[in-house]
Parts: C-alpha cells; sequence; structure tokens
C-alpha cells in the first residue's frame, strides 16, 4: 500500500503517504490503513508521530476524487466530513508533527 511507516530512530514513528504522482491523494484504502497505523500507533511505545508526503511536490491535497472506489462524496474523505477525520488526529494522546513539503 502507500502508506510507509517506519521507526527512524526510537519512539519515533515516520508516517508516509507515498502517492507522488497524484500529489498524495487519498484513496479510501490509503485512509484505511492510515486508519489502522493510528490504532496501533495510539498504543504502541512510540513517543512522537511525523507525517509526511513522498516527493517534493506535495504533502498531501486531501481526498482521491478520481479514485473508482466512491470514496470521496463532497463531504469528505469516505463520506467522514474533514474536520471528523481531523479530530481522530488531534485526538491521538501523542505529539503529531506534520512534516510538510510542498503544497497542503
Amino acid at each position: 500500500m502507500p502508506i510507509h511507516l517506519h521507526h527512524p530512530s526510537p519512539h519515533v514513528a515516520l508516517i508516509t503517504i507515498d502517492n507522488p504522482e497524484k500529489r498524495n491523494a487519498m484513496s479510501r484504502a490509503m485512509l484505511a490503513e492510515l486508519a489502522g497505523l493510528w490504532d496501533s500507533l495510539e498504543t504502541s511505545d512510540c513517543r512522537c508521530i511525523v507525517i509526511t508526503g513522498a516527493g517534493d511536490k506535495a504533502f498531501c491535497t486531501g481526498g482521491d476524487q478520481s479514485a473508482k472506489d466512491g470514496q470521496y462524496d463532497g463531504r469528505g474523505i469516505v463520506g467522514l466530513p474533514i474536520d471528523e477525520f481531523q479530530s481522530i488526529i488531534r485526538d491521538i494522546p501523542k505529539p503529531v508533527i506534520a512534516r510538510i513539503n510542498g503544497f497542503a
């Protein structure tokens, strides 16, 4: 999948959104994978989560509106309002750092 998890140092999780040809737009499968990682990182021994996008043109341009899986319905990714998805990220009890590279 185009979501990669690395541990560059002890207690640091680095998540990379790897879809640079679409400026790291997220498909339903990518979002499901990210949600699964989020659940496991919440209870892991990592102390900080860094999220970035592959390449240098865009961090993440949001939901992949061209995906044929029906994951974008105008309200947000997979029918989930964007502010609700942001609260999932905001409510994790660990610092989350966005390593922005390019458009966001």
